[in-house]
């Protein structure tokens, strides 16, 4: 058996809040707010992918935060390798997926997944030919308009570092946070300058941990994780050589490389290529220390991966890391919320991992924002755990089926077999008290098959496409910064609802019809109806982060709206 099912684990979010209340208390009691040097809307500990995105869709939202980061500034680490096509239609909101798509390396593009002796030994097999490329089909193209991207991370975050900033984000590399405390007003926090030593004292409304799957954050309010555990012990070794001669005209996204001296995984090389990564089983327990690594050890490891004991090579850095597969008990303590590494973590087979955790970004920063912007009242923010925690918990279980798969002699059957890699991506469900499901609604299950969409609130709105003016778009693009109510044909009957919402509640409501013809939107292929669910007098309001919160079948439902909107936004 992979995992035990995971559970809602409410004894487990009590005893964190009572572990937060008991240990840590009256650490700032003795200053008032107009004693501290910054007062800013979210504090956001960790400037590593998950911070940095953070930052960025805050920054979008139009949120000011400032980023702590306590190394001096970026890693030169590979490290993740891997966006999906859901991150990035995230990134390509915020606009950044061109620039992503501009310097994917070759070795991404046109690369697969090999077993083999050494890159100049024997070859075991291919598990795929190109792992960019050799699923976008039409069938999978019928999933969303924009593809994944197989960037690696440290060529990931200067693109999100300097979009972030570019919006208005505050990065402060070589900072640390030293101490925090929250109450009912905010956050307190002391942050120090780790080169001038510099102290500055911070009150922010919320904070955010992206310090990591060791985060202190998370330790300090008495968070525990539950899971499969610690799976053992990695090193990444980034080294400098010339490696035509072993590469030859392949383009390896990942070797897993088998014999004698090494089992490990060589990342991202290509003919011409000049670096590579190299990542193997770390024991410190048995005496290895990471600076051997980055003396004859790791040259050994390296020579014996790519195959020429004679190599030379130059060892440009190394970091240990821990794979594992855990998810922390809840995600949110009162204006504290987890993200990244911080609230999971699990194995890399998959490539989960990142882009789980650029999903809880997303999934907060609209929900920050609106709280913050006064749409809505704090109560959306109690969304955030029962939405994203299950979601951590079934990819976790992916991550780790998938584990067992490839890295062992186990496999995964039954009940927590492997499920298909688009519908852990797109298939999963929200169910949380901004997703108002009625009787048409009730459905069973965490995941859905993405390519039969049913519509269901609770499911990332299917995509299709629709002609605007004289250009196609996908239905996607109207997604983002607010709610949407998207009313088919015979809509018009919706008219005196949505006026009702903006009067009443106001709340400016974005709002689309969709039709074959006469409409601003054009649903030339008839597959709007069919995608959501819905009659032509029916409606579909969707999330900022491009989910179903509420269908309406029929228009009968237009007298709900307003209390619907109510609901959504925590003012009922």
């Amino acid at each position: 058996m992979i995992l035990l099912r995971f559970t809602l684990l409410t004894i487990a979010e009590t005893l964190c809040i009572s572990a937060w209340e008991n240990e840590h208390m009256n650490t700032f009691s003795d200053v008032s707010k107009d004693e501290y040097d910054e007062q800013v809307p979210v504090l956001i500990v960790g400037g590593s992918l998950v911070g940095l995105s953070t930052s960025l869709f805050l920054s979008w939202h139009g949120i000011a935060s400032i980023l702590v980061e306590r190394h001096a500034g970026l890693s030169p680490h590979s490290r993740a390798g891997g966006l999906n096509a859901r991150t990035m239609e995230i990134f390509d909101r915020v606009g950044v997926a061109e620039a992503i798509h501009r310097i994917v390396p070759p070795s991404a593009k046109f690369g697969g997944i090999l077993r083999l002796e050494s890159l100049v030994g024997k070859e075991f097999g291919w598990l795929t030919q190109n792992v960019n490329g050799e699923r976008e089909t039409e069938e999978k193209r019928q999933l969303g308009p924009i593809s994944n991207s197989f960037i690696v991370q440290n060529m990931l975050e200067p693109i999100l570092q300097a979009r972030a900033r570019e919006l208005g984000s505050d990065l402060r590399f070589n900072t640390a946070l030293t101490a925090f405390e929250q109450d009912e007003d905010g956050v307190r926090a002391v942050i120090r300058d780790q080169v001038s030593g510099e102290e500055r004292r911070i009150h922010a409304r919320y904070l955010i941990a992206a310090d990591g799957n060791r985060s202190s954050i998370r330790e300090q309010l008495g968070i525990s994780v539950h899971g499969p555990g610690t799976l053992g012990n990695q090193m990444s070794i980034l080294f400098k050589a010339d490696l035509r001669a072993a590469v030859r005209d392949r383009h390896i996204f990942l070797g897993y490389i088998m014999n004698e001296q090494i089992q490990g995984g060589v990342i991202g090389v290509a003919p011409d290529q000049q670096y590579g990564m190299l990542v193997l089983p770390y024991h410190p327990e048995n005496g290895e220390d990471e600076q051997s690594f980055m003396q004859d050890r790791g040259l050994a490891a390296v020579r014996a991966a790519v195959g020429i004991p004679d190599l030379s090579a130059e060892i440009m850095g190394t970091q240990s890391w821990r794979m594992a597969a855990l998810v922390a008990d809840c995600l949110q303590q009162e204006r504290v919320f987890l993200v990244g590494d911080a609230a999971h973590v699990m194995p890399p087979t998959g490539g989960f991992g990142a882009n789980t955790g650029i999903g809880d970004a997303y999934n907060l920063a609209w929900k920050l924002a609106f709280v913050l912007n006064g749409k809505a009242e704090t109560g959306l923010l109690a969304s955030y755990d029962p939405e994203r925690r299950p979601v951590a918990e079934f990819t976790v279980e992916q991550a780790y089926a998938r584990y067992l798969r490839r890295l062992t002699v186990g496999s995964a059957t039954g009940e927590h077999a492997e499920i298909p890699y688009e519908s852990v991506i797109f298939g999963y469900r929200y169910q949380s008290p901004i997703v108002l499901s009625g009787v048409d609604d009730e459905r069973e299950g965490l995941v859905e098959d993405p390519y039969q969409p049913s519509g269901h609130p609770g499911i990332r709105a299917p995509h299709i496409v629709l002609k605007h003016g004289d250009e196609h778009i996908s239905i996607l693009d109207l997604f983002g910064k607010n709610y949407v109510l998207l009313i088919a044909s015979a809509g018009e009957m919706w008219r005196d609802a949505i006026q009702l919402v903006r009067t009443n509640l106001r709340f400016e409501l974005d709002v689309y019809q969709i039709g074959k013809t006469d409409n601003d939107l054009i649903d030339e292929h008839d597959s709007f109806l069919a995608a959501y669910g819905l009659t032509e007098s029916g409606a579909v309001l969707v999330r900022p982060d491009g989910y179903i919160a509420w269908r309406a079948l029929d228009v009968r439902a237009a007298i709900h709206l307003e209390q619907v909107m109510m609901l959504l936004l925590a003012r009922a």
